[in-house]
């Protein structure tokens, strides 16, 4: 009897740490309906979750491709690819949420939480965008600016990256108000 207490209470005490592991994001997921269309593989580069992110173009324009990075154990991560070159992130997992905050160049501040599901089937996605610098309006609705990532067809990918970025058709400025966009995916594989 007293094995088994033992045990029960090490398993109890032991449950969040394995819990706090990366791979319990590592897959294949599509956005739920509600969410804009894309799809994300993540995979795990030692502590850091890297998301490969592809969205169908908008308005005509040509298919994106966002790579970014998320890391789990707390350190700092310097970016250096596409429109997220030079952005410095710091991340955590704790059970199963993960909490990053990024910082771009350009002074734009991203802060995400992404809450997995009991099932490990779903996850969530709350970003809150913050000190964009203003833009100029855009009125062709769903224009891409250029500075973007590769999709795959040689061309550019803009740095707008639709709802990824935000785009609403807003413009942003330093002095507006942070706002936060939700996203919900379920996984594939």
């Amino acid at each position: 009897m007293k094995r088994l207490i033992c045990s029960a209470i090490f398993l109890l005490l032991a449950a969040p740490c394995f819990a706090q592991n990366p791979e319990i994001f590592v897959g294949k997921w599509k956005s739920d309906p509600g969410t804009p269309t894309m799809t994300r593989e993540l995979t795990l580069e030692g502590k850091t979750i890297v998301m490969i992110e592809l969205q169908p173009g908008r308005n005509g324009g040509p298919d994106l491709t966002i790579i970014r990075k998320y890391p789990t154990d707390g350190s700092e991560v310097l970016m250096d690819i596409g429109m997220w070159n030079g952005s410095k992130v710091t991340g955590k997992l704790e059970g199963n949420v993960l909490t990053c905050d990024t910082t771009m160049p350009s002074g734009t501040k991203f802060h995400d939480v992404w809450t997995l599901a009991a099932d490990g089937k779903s996850y969530t996605n709350e970003m809150t965008i913050s000190g964009a610098p203003m833009r100029p309006p855009s009125n062709s609705g769903g224009s891409q600016n250029s500075g973007g990532q590769s999709n795959g067809s040689g061309q550019s990918a803009g740095a707008n990256q639709g709802s990824s970025a935000g785009q609403g058709g807003g413009s942003g400025s330093a002095g507006a108000a942070p706002r936060t966009i939700k996203f919900s995916f379920t996984r594939t594989e």
